[in-house]
């Protein structure tokens, strides 16, 4: 056997290899999710600073969320002070939810997600900075406002990767994302 055939088996033997091992493991997605990871752990600091230095206590925004078929927030929220004050839930005819209503009986505080009063920009910073702190790997995806340095959206969860050998899960993950956000006077 010479040695050029040599060169060609095993050129071709690495190939398969490499090819195996993404069909079967999906090293790439798992390379972009370190990266996503990383990039949240840089933005954070920052964006939260913007947050800080701005002073904002009193805004609006809608919040869209899914906390895979066990809370799915869709409301308008008002923060005064650091503080919900109001809550309107969203939908062909939307209505104002009485405190009494803002929180999941079944889930209270255990799912982010179904608890309305959660829903600060404290608070949130909160999740995505212990989510970061306690489990890094089950951050999925995190952006935020380019002026004010708020949350606009964050997705958290099982990160799994997409290999034959390791089937995306779809029912993984907690979402939400924020839109419509309005300073209001003091």
């Amino acid at each position: 056997m010479t040695s050029s055939k040599i060169r060609l088996i095993t050129a071709s033997g690495i190939a398969i290899l490499i090819i195996l091992t993404q069909v079967l493991y999906d090293p790439i997605s798992s390379a972009k999710h370190l990266l996503t990871i990383s990039s949240v752990r840089s933005q954070l600091p920052q964006a939260k600073a913007k947050w800080d230095a701005s002073e904002i206590s009193n805004y609006t925004f809608e919040i869209i969320g899914d906390g895979r078929s066990i809370c799915q927030p869709s409301a308008r929220i008002e923060v005064q002070g650091d503080k919900v004050v109001n809550v309107e839930v969203l939908g062909p005819t939307p209505k104002i939810l009485p405190p009494d209503q803002w929180t999941d009986p079944d889930w209270e505080n255990e799912v982010f997600l179904c608890n309305y009063r959660n829903f600060t920009m404290t608070k949130i910073f909160e999740l995505v900075e212990l989510t970061l702190q306690n489990f890094p790997s089950s951050i999925l995806q995190a952006d935020f406002n380019p002026e004010y340095g708020y949350v606009t959206s964050f997705e958290y969860g099982i990160y799994v990767g997409h290999g034959l050998a390791r089937p995306k899960i779809s029912n993984c993950c907690n979402v939400f994302k924020i839109q419509n956000f309005q300073i209001k006077e003091k």
